[in-house]
């Protein structure tokens, strides 16, 4: 075998493998994902909206949380829905007249961006240059419009959505941001909650970090002092406290997870002398109806919490590249399932094939069907009732960018729609029964990175040579395809 051709299927195993890197959850945090996905699914209204409580009516400001979380566990706001109601987008969209404080306007500006919708026409406002037109001189951003003191909160989220904006004027309007920001922190090493003169907070202190990174400040000092910092505001529980003395807590232990997978941290390297862990931590906070405390005995606002939580499980920090939508893929013709299941494996107790050797077809990262094991989350609008796994697909016509696995991911907001990034398909399967969905990799015109669990989600386990080659040709064509489909504005800092 050439060197070239080797190094051909090494980068085809990378993509169909499980990651290994630090910034990938195990297989532990994604159950406590999966059950709090599972629980915001429930508690969303009809009206596409979110409450404080499951019943309550729906608040744009839980909303958007909820939205945000469901984004990081893989779910497209857009494609959120109970049956027959409306989506949490289109709800978002709708809900703009409330709108006022600049943190407002970064949340729904991230909620568009991981829409891959644009966040300069989002409803009846243009979050975008609302965000920009409130920087002040000194590079800071202030809470309220018109005031002339810039807040370590309103500047941190600020930096999140305009550090995926790939323009001259985002760019140079987060520099000045990161440089004030830097500026901003204490001898300590923390950062403090609001205004400058405010007390030190270790959840601010985690948002900076990923804020830093975003911005493109990797490994700087001011990192550095600041996770010192939030070594001396661990529990030995595992968690995170706010400030000295007040305990541990779901919203603080998130924001610092947050932080150290910014930095490329893995929180399950921070043991205490008991063994607890971040991960483990929020895990125990977890209740049997998937919702997260804010405390062991106080669930306080828990749908909240456990939108806060979910970025933190899923290894996401801010801010997030567009989710792919749902694409249904054309049904197949009878004689076509029949030649077709000749190249699947027989199905079995975790999910049927991993592979597909014929032309245009691929391989879906997140689908399987009920009963699976190897999932990673529930799939969107099912309300937590259908599991996710893997299962081979026939590619559909969607167009989709080239795969791309740095964040932070940029796009120009001056495009209406900026989705498209990977392809999901839906099919029903041959052997198994039941409807498979998921991120399509390896099929024509299509490729993006593999879900955790994906090589070994097949009956055979990891993928074998053969398999390798026939998924090497799959994604030979995805690149030619891709790289005549490629969409202007759009790229990888």
């Amino acid at each position: 075998m050439s060197r070239a051709l080797l190094a051909c299927l090494l980068a085809v195993a990378l993509v169909a493998a499980p990651p290994s890197r630090a910034d990938a959850p195990d297989a532990a945090a994604g159950a406590t994902l999966d059950r709090s996905v599972r629980f915001l699914q429930d508690a969303q209204n009809l009206d596409g909206g979110f409450g404080g409580r499951i019943g309550q009516p729906s608040d744009p400001d839980f909303s958007a949380w909820a939205a945000y979380a469901l984004a990081a566990a893989g779910i497209n706001p857009q494609d959120q829905a109970k049956p027959g109601g409306t989506d949490v987008h289109t709800y978002l969209t709708r809900n703009t007249a409330g709108l006022s404080q600049t943190t407002d306007f970064d949340r729904v500006a991230l909620v568009a961006l991981a829409s891959g919708t644009s966040p300069s026409a989002f409803g009846g406002v243009d979050p975008l240059s609302t965000i920009l037109s409130r920087q002040l001189s000194d590079g800071s951003f202030p809470q309220i419009a018109g005031s002339s003191e810039g807040w370590i909160n309103s500047t941190i989220w600020s930096i999140f959505p305009l550090s995926a904006i790939d323009r001259p004027d985002t760019d140079a309007a987060v520099q000045r941001a990161v440089d004030w920001l830097i500026a901003q922190q204490r001898p300590d090493g923390s950062w403090p909650s609001f205004s400058p003169s405010s007390w030190s907070d270790a959840d601010m202190t985690g948002a900076a970090i990923q804020a830093l990174n975003a911005a493109g400040r990797h490994a700087t000092a001011a990192e550095e002092r600041a996770f010192e910092y939030l070594r001396g505001a661990q529990g030995e529980d595992g968690g995170f406290e706010a400030t000295p003395g007040s305990g541990s807590n779901s919203a603080t232990t998130a924001w610092v997870v947050q932080g150290m997978w910014a930095a490329g941290q893995d929180p399950r390297s921070w043991q205490t002398t008991s063994g607890n862990e971040p991960l483990a931590y929020l895990a125990s906070l977890q209740r049997p109806d998937g919702s997260i405390g804010w405390t062991a005995s106080d669930d306080t606002n828990s749908l909240w919490m456990t939108a806060q939580v979910g970025p933190a499980l899923a290894g996401r920090p801010y801010p997030l590249p567009p989710v792919p939508r749902r694409v249904e893929a054309p049904p197949r013709a009878a004689d076509e399932q029949v030649s077709a299941s000749a190249h699947v494996p027989p199905a079995s107790h975790r999910g049927q094939g991993g592979f597909q050797l014929r032309r245009g077809a691929g391989v879906i990262a997140g689908g399987g069907g009920r009963g699976a094991p190897l999932f990673s989350a529930p799939q969107p609008q099912s309300g937590g009732a259908t599991a996710r796994g893997s299962r081979q697909v026939e590619a559909t016509s969607a167009e989709s960018a080239p795969p791309r696995t740095v964040r932070p991911h940029r796009v120009d907001s001056s495009l209406s729609d900026v989705g498209g990034v990977g392809v999901a398909g839906e099919t029903r399967g041959s052997g198994a029964g039941g409807t498979v969905e998921g991120l399509l990799v390896g099929g024509d015109g299509s490729s993006a990175p593999a879900a955790p669990g994906l090589a070994g989600a097949g009956s055979g386990g990891n993928p074998q040579p053969g398999v390798l080659i026939a998924l090497l040709g799959a994604l030979l064509a995805a690149m030619a395809i891709g790289s005549r489909r490629e969409r202007a504005g759009v790229r990888t800092a």
